[in-house]
């Protein structure tokens, strides 16, 4: 018999812990992109959904390069694009 291991959903107590979670993989995200090379130019970017506010997004700003983005760089933007706050 084989013993597999399955990953959990991560469960959250606060929307608070759940923003950090998700703009900390996001970071990681970015991290993995440099690493393997998808981090040509400045205009590249990826996003992920605020778990409160779900038609605002975690993006990275512009100019910043993948490999330097912290969490706290982070930008909340409407889905027109505006930023709301970081």
């Amino acid at each position: 018999m084989h013993n597999t291991t399955y990953l959990k959903i991560p469960t959250f107590e606060t929307v608070a812990e759940e923003r950090r979670h998700r703009k900390e993989r996001l970071v990681a995200a970015f991290r993995l992109f440099s690493k393997f090379g998808f981090d040509e130019g400045i205009a590249g970017h990826i996003t992920v959904r605020d778990p409160e506010y779900t038609d605002h997004f975690w993006v990275n700003p512009y100019g910043k390069h993948f490999s330097q983005v912290r969490v706290s760089d982070l930008l909340l933007v409407n889905h027109k694009g505006g930023a709301t706050r970081s």
